[in-house]
């Protein structure tokens, strides 16, 4: 990250990483001035509304002793918390764990959905992923499974597939079961773009995956989607150098077993030319948490910890299903002002000044945002780069890591 300025004049930061979506960004423009954050350039939507801050933007002061007393006490009486969110860097990840170890209780974070319809799939049939780096140089064949990725992943076809390539000398984009809207369009360029009808993407992927692999199913459609338009998408895919098939599990209907036909049609089509997997997500740093947690557990997220042992069932210590169980619910969202699901019982809020509550909670802390307020560190989608977030103005307000840590028992 660089900066520069002049004399009365905004500082100017380039080189802005963002932490906002998995894609992890590394190249925003953004301007400083006093307290004001302002986005200019290489800026998605998504980010220019996270990190735009103005002065006051609702930010609160500092807060009390009691507060922070008041947290403590939900927290020694509670027998069986839940540690939700966990939208926050990885040191305020680790200062949630060492939390959630000392109280015992169990941790998810709002995004995992889409990680463990995922995780499902690699379960059943293993998987040959790829990274953002071999899209980006290699790939020549992109089949998009479900909606637009750019809708979530405002910068996806600009980072995933420029004009320039080091390998890949055309680029053609084959959609199924959604469309592309103009964002995406113009990343893409002179790229070419198929856009497949299909009703039942599940259905459309195992049709797929047959053409490739052998003899084609008999049929007029699969899945809503034309047996002629399949056959060419097909024979477009094993014609391709490098295929890759993407697709954002938490956005979908029965992600799981779309993750799974999608293995199964890299698999076939490896049999002769080379394909891999991208699946998308990695919101708010759930990559980095899960990863955390397995350095740490030896488990993934949706993990209970009992004394000194820990258990983990991606059902039954999902978010959801554990509070209907649980007599404390502890909610970390640092990335945005999202407020925590509805629950029956004690909250504490450890999150964005900016967050609004239906209900308000027991404690609300607020805390700076990774990326703005103060550094940090945060996982990529492809989970094998760790990207590190400078700060951009001075904060007023802790990181979720000093704020964890101030909950510590009082000597």
């Amino acid at each position: 990250m660089s900066s520069e300025t002049s004399a009365g004049a905004p500082l100017i930061v380039k080189d802005v990483v963002c932490g906002f979506c998995g894609l992890g960004c590394d190249d925003l423009v953004v301007e400083v001035a006093g307290r004001e954050v302002r986005p200019k350039a290489s800026v998605c939507p998504e980010a220019a509304r996270l990190l735009r801050r103005l002065e006051p933007a609702g930010e609160a002061g500092p807060v009390t002793d009691e507060v922070y007393d008041q947290a403590r006490r939900l927290l020694d009486v509670a027998r069986a918390p839940v540690f939700a969110g966990l939208g926050a860097d990885i040191e305020g990840g680790r200062a949630i764990l060492d939390l959630a170890i000392r109280h015992g209780g169990v941790l998810d974070h709002a995004a995992s959905d889409g990680l463990f319809a995922n995780y499902a799939a690699v379960q059943r049939t293993g998987w040959l992923s790829t990274t953002l780096a071999e899209v980006r140089n290699h790939c020549d064949v992109l089949l998009v499974i479900g909606e637009d990725p750019a809708a979530a992943f405002g910068r996806f076809f600009e980072r995933a597939l420029p004009a320039e390539a080091l390998f890949a000398a055309s680029r053609h984009v084959i959609v199924l079961g959604g469309s592309l809207g103009a964002s995406a369009r113009r990343q893409l360029g002179g790229a070419t773009v198929t856009e497949l009808a299909a009703d039942d993407p599940v259905a459309a992927l195992a049709a797929l995956c047959q053409m490739v692999s052998g003899p084609a199913p008999r049929g007029a459609s699969f899945g809503g989607a034309a047996a002629e338009a399949l056959a060419e998408a097909a024979a477009a895919l094993k014609g391709a150098a490098y295929a890759v098939a993407v697709w954002n599990a938490g956005s979908l209907d029965r992600a799981d077993l779309i993750a799974e036909r999608a293995t199964r049609l890299v698999d076939a089509l490896n049999v002769t030319t080379r394909a891999g997997v991208f699946p998308l997500g990695g919101r708010d740093n759930v990559i980095g948490i899960n990863q955390l947690l397995l350095w740490r557990l030896g488990y993934p997220l949706r993990t209970a910890i009992r004394g000194e042992a820990s258990e983990h069932d991606a059902s039954l210590y999902a978010t959801g299903a554990a509070l209907k169980d649980a007599d404390l619910l502890v909610w970390v969202s640092a990335f945005r002002p999202e407020p925590p699901p509805a629950f029956d019982g004690p909250v504490i809020v450890i999150g964005h000044p900016d967050t609004e509550f239906a209900t308000p909670p027991d404690v609300f802390i607020p805390v700076g945002t990774p990326g703005v307020d103060h550094a940090g560190t945060v996982f990529r989608m492809d989970s094998i780069v760790s990207l590190p977030l400078g700060a951009l103005r001075v904060a007023t307000l802790p990181s979720v890591a000093e704020a964890v840590r101030r909950l510590e028992p009082v000597r």
